[in-house]
């Protein structure tokens, strides 16, 4: 038994898919309404941005149609981090033929960041390698401006680093600068000064001409 199973990031790449999940078959493009396409989750695995499904009314998503053996879903879920970092979620997607199909297996991400994150240049390349193969030209177009524009912001906070609680706060506290103190030098080095010193610690049209 297969499921359809819709990618619109990384995933989009039949060689990167193929790196976790084995036995897939591409079924070709397709698009959901209704979101847009958005990096909201910190990857330390990644090292920066990971794509997610935004709902927007207005927004059309491009991605790719893959029939997936059900006995590799348990993959997928480890692949995707679920249902901790994405959960699953099922939507409506359409061909290129007109065809829609419901209940289409996707992935979103459990808990979004309030702002974008630029994504790593690789993961971004491995995203576009996936759209250029199968998408609307159009569509790639949006997609390469969209992370240019994100890129070239100041890279902020990680809003949804996957490091646990504890772990950020030592790493925090690693990186606070470290203190100055002040060494008082004994009567056996009378006449040297003190020292001081640091303490470590679009809709589409599918035409190929």
């Amino acid at each position: 038994m297969d499921v359809l199973y819709f990618a619109y990031g990384s995933c989009m790449s039949p060689e990167d898919l193929a790196r976790d999940v084995s036995g897939f078959e591409v079924v070709g493009p397709a698009l959901v309404r209704g979101f847009r396409l958005g990096f909201t989750r910190y990857s330390r695995a990644r090292r920066g941005g990971v794509a997610d499904l935004v709902p927007d009314m207005a927004g059309v998503v491009e991605g790719v149609l893959y029939r997936v053996p059900v006995e590799q879903l348990s993959a997928l879920d480890e692949r995707e981090g679920a249902p901790d970092n994405y959960r699953r979620d099922f939507i409506a997607v359409r061909t290129p033929d007109g065809r829609i199909y419901d209940g289409v297996l996707t992935y979103v991400v459990a808990d979004k960041a309030p702002e974008e994150i630029p994504p790593h240049p690789d993961y971004a390349a491995t995203i576009m390698r996936g759209a250029s193969a199968m998408l609307s030209p159009h569509y790639v177009e949006k997609l390469r401006r969209h992370i240019e524009q994100l890129t070239e912001r100041k890279s902020g906070p990680r809003p949804d680093d996957d490091r646990p609680r504890g772990r950020r706060a030592r790493d925090e506290r690693g990186r606070r600068k470290p203190k100055v103190i002040t060494i008082r030098v004994g009567r056996h080095a009378r006449g040297r000064s003190a020292r001081r010193a640091p303490v470590s610690i679009g809709p589409w049209s599918f035409r190929r001409g």
